[in-house]
């Protein structure tokens, strides 16, 4: 039976009803904003896309069909992300922030509203998460390990920079104990799988100019920089980078007081964090869809964070982050 450290059912916690309904109240205040100014529609996919999401794009032409689908894999990737921490424990309390979190940031940023690839994206990387993690301590699971690969190569075929985080799942197989050749092959051949059947596709039609598009995806380097040109999107990077810092202290100075698969799983959404902030300063042009990826370790480590603050500190940062995200957000949509 899972064990969860002792708590004062009478103590009041983040997790309360109110505060979850009113967060759900909130971000469905940002969604309606959005369908009533019709923010991100109609979808109109970037030239650099590959061909599969400009066909998703042909096929979504209605705006409540859009917003209600975008709406509904945001909350299931939010609702897979608090799976994944009730089952490996990573929070020793039992808490909704997770998900909380995750919708509330997720709902804010305008740059995946209501429905684009990096939706599909996030799905895909929280899927990779969801396999990595049941692979402790055991190198033999090859299964998990080639469907790691196969969502790595899905998520590359809507964004192809997200090619990227194969490195970061290897990494994540050697800190969780399951890294050896057969393994190693095994999450390489899914991804290779993809791009195998993306390769019979362009045969067929004797067009290559996806793989074309593909490299010149992964090479368009633009180093970020904030005193270049001032961006909207930035407010979003700058307010992120300012939270994650204490956030990321908290968790080196506490994480020695868990299990050593808990240790395990905390350090590799540390490093999932520091690798989307890579990527972020490489990949100057996706700023706000690397900032939704990185909503993902985000989630789970601000929730830890919140857990350890003492009361009432963690109810007054929690409601300025949700209202710092709102303001953000309004102002971005009123100048989109």
């Amino acid at each position: 039976m899972p064990y969860y450290r002792n708590i004062d059912r009478q103590r009041k916690t983040l997790s309360d009803w109110p505060h979850v309904v009113a967060t759900v109240l909130v971000c469905l205040l940002c969604w309606a904003m959005g369908y009533v100014y019709s923010s991100g529609f109609p979808l109109a996919p970037d030239d650099a896309i590959l061909p599969i999401w400009k066909s998703f794009c042909n096929w979504l032409d209605n705006r409540t069909v859009v917003y209600t689908q975008g709406m509904f894999f945001i909350a299931l990737t939010a609702f897979i992300i608090q799976r994944i921490n009730d089952i490996e424990m990573l929070i020793r309390e039992r808490t909704r922030l997770v998900f909380m979190l995750f919708f509330l940031l997720s709902s804010t940023n305008i740059g995946i509203i209501p429905f684009s690839n990096i939706t599909i994206v996030l799905l895909c990387l929280v899927l990779v998460i969801y396999e990595l993690f049941k692979t402790f301590q055991l190198p033999e699971a090859k299964g998990k390990l080639f469907n790691i690969g196969v969502y790595i190569g899905v998520a590359g075929l809507f964004m192809p920079q997200t090619l990227w985080f194969i490195l970061l799942a290897w990494i994540g197989m050697y800190q969780l104990q399951s890294l050896n050749y057969r393994s190693f092959m095994a999450s390489l051949f899914g991804v290779l799988t993809v791009f195998w059947l993306m390769l019979t596709w362009c045969v067929w039609k004797h067009d290559y100019s996806m793989f074309t598009m593909l490299f010149s995806s992964l090479t368009d380097f633009q180093l970020f920089s904030i005193f270049r040109s001032f961006r909207y999107t930035h407010i979003g990077f700058a307010f992120i980078v300012i939270l994650t810092v204490p956030v990321f202290i908290n968790i080196k100075m506490n994480v020695i007081n868990n299990r050593l698969r808990v240790r395990q799983m905390l350090s590799f959404l540390l490093n999932m964090s520091a690798w989307t902030f890579v990527l972020i300063c490489i990949y100057d042009g996706s700023v706000d869809a690397f900032l939704s990826i990185l909503y993902i370790p985000l989630a789970v480590l601000m929730a830890y964070f919140f857990e350890n603050l003492r009361k009432p500190f963690h109810f007054l940062l929690y409601y300025f982050l949700l209202v710092i995200s709102v303001v953000s957000f309004i102002f971005r949509i009123w100048n989109y």
